[in-house]
């Protein structure tokens, strides 16, 4: 009984850390996003693919970097521009528009139920303990 208090524990934080760390970082760019061009600069080889840096010019700034990938299938070859989405506030947080959600409700929900279960749990694991 213990373990399956801890496992479900482990697993509710487990999914509370990974949609509150991926609605940390899509919320300001579904938000705020300004979407621009970027040029492939370099292609690299990883294990589980392609990786790319791309160059982008925020509008309030230098030229910045950023690695995206693994692709199997790269979309674009060193020299090649792509379209990126980048928060104006914090131009370092960037994304490829495709890997963001259209939303965040689905992850509100996520953070919700693993929240309400971590919840749960620690309440089970109390109340076994008394």
């Amino acid at each position: 009984m213990v373990t399956l208090i801890v496992l479900s524990l482990l697993i509710g934080l487990l999914v509370l850390g990974i949609s509150a760390g991926v609605y940390f970082h899509s919320s300001p760019l579904l938000k705020r996003g300004v979407r621009t061009s970027a040029v492939c600069v370099n292609v690299g080889q990883v294990a589980q693919g392609s990786m790319l840096l791309l160059e982008y010019t925020p509008q309030s700034g230098p030229a910045r970097q950023y690695t995206v990938g693994p692709f199997v299938f790269p979309p674009v070859r060193v020299g090649g521009r792509i379209e990126v989405i980048y928060d104006p506030k914090r131009p370092q947080e960037v994304s490829l528009p495709e890997r963001l959600p259209k939303s965040t409700r689905r992850l509100v929900i996520a953070i919700a139920v693993s929240g309400a279960a971590v919840a749960a749990c620690g309440a089970v694991a109390v109340a076994y303990t008394w």
